[in-house]
């Protein structure tokens, strides 16, 4: 009996023994594990700073930009206004430059109009200072015109006068003895034939005597050919 009692309590040892180691290592375990939950918990706690440090950066990037851009265009908008007063302010320089060279151009034309009838005005006058130093004193009488003149009067009181005769001397040629020269009806002829302006034609006509010898200084010289 004292040997059995023995022997379960070894074997009740034992498995105590066995059970602190067990809990001992279950314990271990245990401390691992929670340790490695808080370093996973730090790691995580971390990758999420760096998450709230990117996302701020990128915010205060972002509103960096758009507030650097917003100055920008307030630039852009305040230079495009200053240009846009300039060309305002040019274009009005430029509307009363023509303007005034509108009106200068008016005035000079107004002065040179008001200069030309004076000019007219007073060549008038002139002419009529001058007429009425030879205008002719005569009574009215329209049937005046019909009249034998003077001169026409004191030609017919002559002895040797011949109604038939002009009363002036006619110095040219009448129609008739224009009609007699042959190189008349020649030159009509060729022109009805289209040969006036020809080689033929000249010859024709340049072989054709004038009705009277002409004076050397009228001797022409546009119908002779070129010799050779």
């Amino acid at each position: 009996s004292s040997g059995i009692n023995a022997e379960y309590g070894k074997a009740r040892e034992e498995r105590l023994i066995k059970l602190r180691a067990e809990e001992e290592e279950l314990a271990v375990l245990n401390e691992r594990m929670r340790k490695e939950r808080e370093d996973m918990e730090r790691r995580r706690e971390k990758q999420r700073q760096i998450e709230k440090e990117k996302i701020a950066a990128f915010q205060a990037a972002r509103e960096e930009n758009i507030k650097a851009n917003e100055q920008k265009l307030a630039e852009l908008r305040e230079k495009d206004a200053l240009t846009q007063k300039k060309r305002l302010v040019a274009g009005k320089k430029r509307v009363n430059y023509r303007a005034d060279l509108q009106a200068q151009k008016l005035e000079e034309q107004a002065a040179e109009q008001a200069r030309k009838e004076q000019e007219e005005k007073e060549r008038k006058e002139r002419l009529d200072r001058l007429a009425a130093t030879v205008a002719v004193e005569a009574p009215y009488d329209p049937l005046r015109v019909l009249n034998y003149t003077e001169a026409s009067v004191n030609k017919m009181k002559k002895p040797d006068y011949t109604p038939n005769n002009p009363l002036f001397s006619i110095v040219g040629y009448d129609d008739g003895v224009i009609q007699k020269d042959m190189r008349l009806k020649v030159e009509k002829a060729l022109r009805n034939a289209g040969l006036m302006n020809t080689d033929y034609g000249r010859s024709v006509l340049s072989s054709i005597a004038p009705p009277a010898v002409p004076r050397p200084d009228m001797v022409s010289t546009v119908f002779k050919q070129d010799e050779g």
